[in-house]
Protein backbone atom coordinates (compact mmCIF):
# COMPACT_ATOMS: atom_id res chain seq x y z
CA UNK A 1 0.00 0.00 0.00
CA UNK A 2 1.47 3.34 -0.82
CA UNK A 3 2.00 6.46 2.04
CA UNK A 4 -0.65 8.30 0.18
CA UNK A 5 -3.45 5.82 0.63
CA UNK A 6 -2.42 4.60 4.24
CA UNK A 7 -2.75 8.50 5.04
CA UNK A 8 -6.29 8.31 2.93
CA UNK A 9 -7.48 5.51 4.75
CA UNK A 10 -6.17 7.18 8.46
CA UNK A 11 -8.07 10.20 7.73
CA UNK A 12 -11.19 8.40 6.60
CA UNK A 13 -10.90 6.66 10.03
CA UNK A 14 -9.80 9.62 11.99
CA UNK A 15 -12.69 11.92 10.58
CA UNK A 16 -15.64 8.58 11.18
CA UNK A 17 -14.62 8.53 14.87
CA UNK A 18 -14.50 12.43 15.11
CA UNK A 19 -17.58 13.27 13.79
CA UNK A 20 -19.12 10.65 16.13
CA UNK A 21 -17.30 12.81 19.20
CA UNK A 22 -18.60 16.32 17.83
CA UNK A 23 -22.20 14.78 18.04
CA UNK A 24 -21.64 13.48 21.53
CA UNK A 25 -20.66 16.44 23.11
CA UNK A 26 -23.54 18.55 21.03
CA UNK A 27 -25.82 16.41 21.91
CA UNK A 28 -25.13 16.37 25.50
CA UNK A 29 -24.79 19.72 25.69
CA UNK A 30 -28.00 20.86 24.37
CA UNK A 31 -29.55 18.08 26.51
CA UNK A 32 -28.35 19.82 29.59
CA UNK A 33 -28.80 23.57 28.70
CA UNK A 34 -31.71 24.19 26.67
CA UNK A 35 -34.98 25.07 28.07
CA UNK A 36 -38.06 22.83 27.90
CA UNK A 37 -40.01 25.06 26.24
CA UNK A 38 -37.76 25.07 22.90
CA UNK A 39 -38.10 21.05 23.01
CA UNK A 40 -41.33 20.96 21.09
CA UNK A 41 -42.20 17.84 19.99
CA UNK A 42 -44.00 19.25 16.63
CA UNK A 43 -40.87 21.31 16.24
CA UNK A 44 -39.23 19.79 12.54
CA UNK A 45 -36.04 21.62 13.90
CA UNK A 46 -36.00 19.88 17.30
CA UNK A 47 -37.26 16.38 15.42
CA UNK A 48 -34.45 17.08 13.17
CA UNK A 49 -31.85 17.46 16.01
CA UNK A 50 -32.82 14.66 17.69
CA UNK A 51 -32.67 12.84 14.50
CA UNK A 52 -29.09 13.70 14.38
CA UNK A 53 -28.36 13.40 18.14
CA UNK A 54 -29.64 9.99 17.62
CA UNK A 55 -26.78 9.13 15.03
CA UNK A 56 -23.95 9.79 17.92
CA UNK A 57 -24.43 5.97 19.56
CA UNK A 58 -24.73 4.35 15.55
CA UNK A 59 -21.65 6.49 14.65
CA UNK A 60 -19.39 5.48 17.53
CA UNK A 61 -20.48 1.83 17.25
CA UNK A 62 -20.28 1.36 13.62
CA UNK A 63 -16.84 3.04 13.62
CA UNK A 64 -15.51 1.27 16.54
CA UNK A 65 -16.54 -2.35 14.49
CA UNK A 66 -15.23 -1.02 11.21
CA UNK A 67 -11.66 -0.54 12.33
CA UNK A 68 -11.50 -3.94 14.58
CA UNK A 69 -12.79 -5.41 11.44
CA UNK A 70 -9.72 -3.91 9.84
CA UNK A 71 -7.41 -4.46 12.21
CA UNK A 72 -8.51 -8.12 12.78
CA UNK A 73 -8.15 -8.75 8.85
CA UNK A 74 -5.26 -6.95 8.75
CA UNK A 75 -2.82 -9.76 9.56
CA UNK A 76 -3.00 -13.34 9.15
CA UNK A 77 0.32 -14.12 11.46
CA UNK A 78 -0.85 -16.02 14.70
CA UNK A 79 1.40 -14.17 16.78
CA UNK A 80 0.38 -10.77 15.50
CA UNK A 81 -3.47 -11.88 16.09
CA UNK A 82 -2.55 -12.90 19.48
CA UNK A 83 -1.36 -9.27 20.59
CA UNK A 84 -4.47 -7.71 18.86
CA UNK A 85 -6.55 -10.27 20.55
CA UNK A 86 -5.19 -9.40 23.95
CA UNK A 87 -5.40 -6.02 23.60
CA UNK A 88 -9.41 -5.89 22.58
CA UNK A 89 -10.42 -8.43 25.88
CA UNK A 90 -7.90 -5.69 27.82
CA UNK A 91 -10.31 -2.71 26.13
CA UNK A 92 -13.55 -4.24 26.39
CA UNK A 93 -13.29 -4.71 29.79
CA UNK A 94 -11.64 -1.49 30.43
CA UNK A 95 -15.15 0.39 28.97
CA UNK A 96 -17.19 -1.89 30.85
CA UNK A 97 -15.51 -0.86 34.05
CA UNK A 98 -15.37 2.69 33.50
CA UNK A 99 -19.11 2.46 32.21
CA UNK A 100 -20.10 0.64 35.59
CA UNK A 101 -17.72 2.94 37.62
CA UNK A 102 -19.16 6.36 36.60
CA UNK A 103 -22.61 5.55 37.86
CA UNK A 104 -21.40 4.34 40.84
CA UNK A 105 -24.30 5.56 43.43
CA UNK A 106 -21.71 6.50 45.97
CA UNK A 107 -17.85 7.22 45.53
CA UNK A 108 -16.57 4.13 47.10
CA UNK A 109 -18.12 0.82 46.21
CA UNK A 110 -18.51 -0.12 49.73
CA UNK A 111 -20.49 2.36 51.24
CA UNK A 112 -24.05 0.91 49.82
CA UNK A 113 -25.66 1.92 53.10
CA UNK A 114 -28.04 4.03 51.89
CA UNK A 115 -28.03 3.17 48.02
CA UNK A 116 -32.08 3.03 47.28
CA UNK A 117 -32.89 0.29 44.33
CA UNK A 118 -33.80 3.59 41.81
CA UNK A 119 -30.04 4.40 42.36
CA UNK A 120 -29.04 0.21 42.03
CA UNK A 121 -31.09 0.42 38.94
CA UNK A 122 -29.48 3.09 37.63
CA UNK A 123 -26.00 1.60 38.27
CA UNK A 124 -26.96 -1.62 36.59
CA UNK A 125 -28.21 0.36 33.61
CA UNK A 126 -26.22 -0.23 30.42
CA UNK A 127 -24.91 2.77 28.53
CA UNK A 128 -22.85 3.05 25.14
CA UNK A 129 -19.49 2.19 27.26
CA UNK A 130 -20.74 -0.91 28.31
CA UNK A 131 -22.38 -1.91 25.45
CA UNK A 132 -19.50 -1.49 23.48
CA UNK A 133 -17.16 -3.36 25.85
CA UNK A 134 -19.60 -6.51 25.40
CA UNK A 135 -20.26 -5.88 21.44
CA UNK A 136 -16.13 -6.15 21.35
CA UNK A 137 -15.82 -9.50 23.01
CA UNK A 138 -18.90 -11.12 21.06
CA UNK A 139 -17.29 -9.78 17.37
CA UNK A 140 -13.69 -11.02 19.22
CA UNK A 141 -15.19 -14.92 19.55
CA UNK A 142 -17.05 -14.61 16.43
CA UNK A 143 -13.57 -13.53 14.52
CA UNK A 144 -11.99 -16.32 16.93
CA UNK A 145 -14.35 -19.15 15.51
CA UNK A 146 -14.14 -17.99 12.01
CA UNK A 147 -10.13 -18.46 12.09
CA UNK A 148 -11.14 -21.94 13.64
CA UNK A 149 -13.37 -23.00 11.26
CA UNK A 150 -12.33 -21.31 8.46
CA UNK A 151 -15.45 -19.27 7.66
CA UNK A 152 -16.16 -16.04 6.35
CA UNK A 153 -16.57 -13.58 9.57
CA UNK A 154 -18.45 -10.83 7.45
CA UNK A 155 -21.07 -12.59 6.64
CA UNK A 156 -21.93 -14.52 10.25
CA UNK A 157 -21.60 -10.56 11.62
CA UNK A 158 -24.60 -9.69 9.20
CA UNK A 159 -26.24 -12.53 10.44
CA UNK A 160 -25.99 -11.78 14.26
CA UNK A 161 -27.11 -7.79 13.18
CA UNK A 162 -29.89 -9.13 12.33
CA UNK A 163 -30.65 -11.45 15.21
CA UNK A 164 -30.02 -8.79 17.29
CA UNK A 165 -32.32 -6.38 15.08
CA UNK A 166 -35.59 -9.06 15.64
CA UNK A 167 -34.30 -9.56 18.65
CA UNK A 168 -35.29 -6.04 19.70
CA UNK A 169 -38.84 -6.48 18.65
CA UNK A 170 -39.00 -10.15 20.97
CA UNK A 171 -37.03 -8.69 23.41
CA UNK A 172 -40.40 -6.07 24.34
CA UNK A 173 -42.29 -9.39 24.66
CA UNK A 174 -40.34 -10.76 27.24
CA UNK A 175 -40.24 -10.03 31.18
CA UNK A 176 -36.38 -9.98 31.67
CA UNK A 177 -36.21 -8.92 34.98
CA UNK A 178 -38.53 -12.41 36.58
CA UNK A 179 -35.74 -14.47 34.37
CA UNK A 180 -32.54 -12.64 35.20
CA UNK A 181 -31.20 -10.48 37.78
CA UNK A 182 -31.21 -6.96 37.31
CA UNK A 183 -27.20 -7.50 36.65
CA UNK A 184 -28.32 -9.82 33.95
CA UNK A 185 -31.49 -8.55 32.69
CA UNK A 186 -30.48 -4.77 32.33
CA UNK A 187 -28.68 -5.75 29.12
CA UNK A 188 -31.92 -6.95 27.25
CA UNK A 189 -34.62 -4.11 28.23
CA UNK A 190 -35.14 -0.71 28.19
CA UNK A 191 -37.63 -1.41 31.17
CA UNK A 192 -34.39 -1.52 33.65
CA UNK A 193 -33.77 1.98 32.37
CA UNK A 194 -30.85 0.90 30.06
CA UNK A 195 -30.17 3.46 27.34
CA UNK A 196 -27.78 0.61 25.13
CA UNK A 197 -29.34 -3.28 26.07
CA UNK A 198 -27.71 -5.62 23.52
CA UNK A 199 -31.06 -5.32 21.06
CA UNK A 200 -30.38 -3.93 18.60
CA UNK A 201 -27.54 -1.56 19.36
CA UNK A 202 -24.81 -4.21 19.11
CA UNK A 203 -25.95 -4.80 15.71
CA UNK A 204 -24.60 -1.28 14.90
CA UNK A 205 -21.04 -2.59 16.25
CA UNK A 206 -21.56 -6.17 14.09
CA UNK A 207 -22.76 -4.57 10.46
CA UNK A 208 -19.60 -2.24 11.00
CA UNK A 209 -17.18 -5.20 11.90
CA UNK A 210 -19.08 -6.85 8.44
CA UNK A 211 -18.24 -3.61 6.47
CA UNK A 212 -14.70 -3.14 7.94
CA UNK A 213 -13.77 -6.99 7.00
CA UNK A 214 -15.42 -6.93 3.80
CA UNK A 215 -13.68 -3.28 2.44
CA UNK A 216 -10.03 -4.51 4.16
CA UNK A 217 -10.59 -8.05 2.15
CA UNK A 218 -11.60 -6.03 -0.98
CA UNK A 219 -9.07 -3.36 -0.96
CA UNK A 220 -11.83 -1.21 -1.34
CA UNK A 221 -9.40 1.43 1.84
CA UNK A 222 -7.24 1.41 -0.94
CA UNK A 223 -9.74 3.01 -3.47
CA UNK A 224 -11.50 5.11 -1.80
CA UNK A 225 -13.35 6.33 -4.87
CA UNK A 226 -15.08 2.84 -4.68
CA UNK A 227 -14.97 3.10 -1.53
CA UNK A 228 -17.57 6.19 -1.48
CA UNK A 229 -19.57 4.92 -4.23
CA UNK A 230 -20.36 1.65 -2.57
CA UNK A 231 -20.99 3.14 0.65
CA UNK A 232 -23.42 5.52 -0.77
CA UNK A 233 -25.35 2.50 -2.64
CA UNK A 234 -25.76 0.77 0.47
CA UNK A 235 -26.85 3.60 2.60
CA UNK A 236 -29.49 4.31 0.32
CA UNK A 237 -30.99 1.24 0.00
CA UNK A 238 -31.29 1.25 3.95
CA UNK A 239 -32.96 4.31 3.98
CA UNK A 240 -35.09 3.46 1.08
CA UNK A 241 -35.77 0.38 3.01
CA UNK A 242 -36.93 2.77 6.54
CA UNK A 243 -39.31 4.57 3.93
CA UNK A 244 -40.98 1.76 2.76
CA UNK A 245 -41.08 0.20 6.21
CA UNK A 246 -42.47 3.39 7.61
CA UNK A 247 -44.95 3.95 4.52
CA UNK A 248 -46.36 0.22 4.66
CA UNK A 249 -47.07 0.73 8.33
CA UNK A 250 -48.82 3.96 7.79
CA UNK A 251 -51.30 2.52 4.95
CA UNK A 252 -52.04 -0.59 6.71
CA UNK A 253 -52.60 0.40 10.53
CA UNK A 254 -52.75 4.20 10.06
CA UNK A 255 -50.26 4.67 12.49
CA UNK A 256 -46.10 5.40 13.11
CA UNK A 257 -43.61 3.74 15.49
CA UNK A 258 -41.11 5.17 13.65
CA UNK A 259 -39.88 6.39 17.04
CA UNK A 260 -39.87 3.58 18.92
CA UNK A 261 -40.70 -0.27 18.07
CA UNK A 262 -40.20 -0.33 14.45
CA UNK A 263 -36.91 -1.29 12.84
CA UNK A 264 -37.61 1.49 10.15
CA UNK A 265 -35.23 3.95 12.79
CA UNK A 266 -32.67 1.04 12.76
CA UNK A 267 -32.30 1.40 8.77
CA UNK A 268 -32.35 5.25 8.57
CA UNK A 269 -29.90 5.73 11.21
CA UNK A 270 -27.45 2.80 9.25
CA UNK A 271 -28.01 4.27 6.01
CA UNK A 272 -27.04 7.78 7.28
CA UNK A 273 -24.05 6.80 9.14
CA UNK A 274 -23.09 4.95 6.12
CA UNK A 275 -23.57 8.57 3.90
CA UNK A 276 -21.28 10.10 6.03
CA UNK A 277 -18.73 7.55 5.88
CA UNK A 278 -19.02 8.22 1.73
CA UNK A 279 -18.79 12.10 2.46
CA UNK A 280 -15.34 11.26 4.75
CA UNK A 281 -14.11 8.95 1.99
CA UNK A 282 -14.33 11.84 -0.36
CA UNK A 283 -13.09 14.29 1.79
CA UNK A 284 -10.10 11.94 2.46
CA UNK A 285 -9.46 12.08 -0.84
CA UNK A 286 -9.11 16.06 -0.74
CA UNK A 287 -7.37 16.59 2.83
CA UNK A 288 -3.69 16.13 2.99
CA UNK A 289 -3.29 16.02 6.74
CA UNK A 290 -6.05 16.75 9.33
CA UNK A 291 -5.17 19.72 12.51
CA UNK A 292 -3.63 17.88 14.94
CA UNK A 293 -5.80 18.57 17.61
CA UNK A 294 -8.93 16.95 15.35
CA UNK A 295 -6.35 13.79 15.49
CA UNK A 296 -5.77 13.94 19.30
CA UNK A 297 -9.43 14.64 19.99
CA UNK A 298 -9.90 11.53 17.97
CA UNK A 299 -7.23 9.03 19.99
CA UNK A 300 -8.76 10.38 23.31
CA UNK A 301 -12.16 9.83 22.68
CA UNK A 302 -12.67 7.54 25.19
CA UNK A 303 -11.65 10.15 27.73
CA UNK A 304 -13.76 12.85 26.46
CA UNK A 305 -16.74 11.07 26.66
CA UNK A 306 -15.91 10.55 29.89
CA UNK A 307 -14.70 14.10 31.19
CA UNK A 308 -17.54 15.86 29.47
CA UNK A 309 -20.29 13.16 30.77
CA UNK A 310 -19.37 14.17 34.28
CA UNK A 311 -18.60 17.63 33.88
CA UNK A 312 -22.16 18.07 32.42
CA UNK A 313 -24.66 15.74 34.50
CA UNK A 314 -22.23 15.16 37.64
CA UNK A 315 -21.58 12.43 39.62
CA UNK A 316 -20.89 10.46 42.38
CA UNK A 317 -17.69 12.41 42.52
CA UNK A 318 -18.92 16.03 41.62
CA UNK A 319 -21.97 18.46 40.70
CA UNK A 320 -22.46 19.09 37.16
CA UNK A 321 -23.27 22.00 34.63
CA UNK A 322 -27.07 20.43 35.02
CA UNK A 323 -27.38 20.73 38.73
CA UNK A 324 -26.87 24.65 38.21
CA UNK A 325 -28.01 25.66 34.39
CA UNK A 326 -29.98 22.55 33.44
CA UNK A 327 -32.94 23.79 31.43
CA UNK A 328 -32.65 26.87 31.49
CA UNK A 329 -30.87 28.25 28.33
CA UNK A 330 -32.25 30.21 25.00
CA UNK A 331 -31.30 28.87 21.53
CA UNK A 332 -28.10 31.33 21.46
CA UNK A 333 -27.19 30.68 25.02
CA UNK A 334 -27.09 26.55 24.49
CA UNK A 335 -25.19 27.64 21.17
CA UNK A 336 -22.62 29.39 23.03
CA UNK A 337 -22.57 26.76 25.36
CA UNK A 338 -21.42 23.69 22.69
CA UNK A 339 -18.60 25.96 21.48
CA UNK A 340 -17.28 26.63 24.91
CA UNK A 341 -17.37 22.98 25.87
CA UNK A 342 -15.92 22.10 22.55
CA UNK A 343 -13.16 24.28 23.03
CA UNK A 344 -12.26 22.69 26.82
CA UNK A 345 -12.80 19.26 25.20
CA UNK A 346 -10.14 20.19 22.61
CA UNK A 347 -7.95 21.53 25.81
CA UNK A 348 -8.24 18.73 27.62
CA UNK A 349 -7.75 16.38 24.82
CA UNK A 350 -4.10 18.35 24.68
CA UNK A 351 -3.83 18.22 28.08
CA UNK A 352 -3.71 14.89 27.68
CA UNK A 353 -1.21 14.12 25.35
CA UNK A 354 1.34 16.62 27.20
CA UNK A 355 0.74 14.78 30.43
CA UNK A 356 1.10 11.48 28.54
CA UNK A 357 3.98 12.78 26.49
CA UNK A 358 6.18 14.56 29.18
CA UNK A 359 4.89 14.38 32.89
CA UNK A 360 4.20 10.53 33.41
CA UNK A 361 7.47 9.77 31.86
CA UNK A 362 9.12 11.72 34.51
CA UNK A 363 6.60 10.22 37.06
CA UNK A 364 7.73 6.82 35.83
CA UNK A 365 10.95 7.18 35.66
CA UNK A 366 11.38 8.53 39.70
CA UNK A 367 8.85 5.77 40.59
CA UNK A 368 11.55 3.16 39.37
CA UNK A 369 13.81 5.09 41.06
CA UNK A 370 12.63 4.96 44.40
CA UNK A 371 11.62 1.49 44.63
CA UNK A 372 14.58 -0.18 42.56
CA UNK A 373 17.42 1.33 44.14
CA UNK A 374 20.69 0.70 42.90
Amino acid sequence: MSENLRSQRVIYIDLLRFCAIFLMVHGHTVDVLLSQEFRQPDSIGFNSWLFFRGLTAPLFLFSSGFIYGVRFRRTDSPEKFKKIKIKTIKRAFLLIFIGYLMKSPTPFFIDWEHVTYQMIQLFYAVDILQLIGASLLIFLIMELIARRFKYDAARYLIAISILFLLGKQLSTLVDWEEIFPLQISSWFSHRTGSLFPLFPWGAYLFLGGAVGIYFQRKNYLDDMIHLTKVQLKIGLIFIFSAFLINFAELKIFDMTTFWTTSPALFYARFGTVLIFGSLFSVLSLYIKRIPKFLYNASKNSLWIYVFHVMLLYGSSWNRGIKDFLGYKCNVGETILGIILMWVLMILFSEFLIYFNNNILPSIKLKFKKNFNPQ
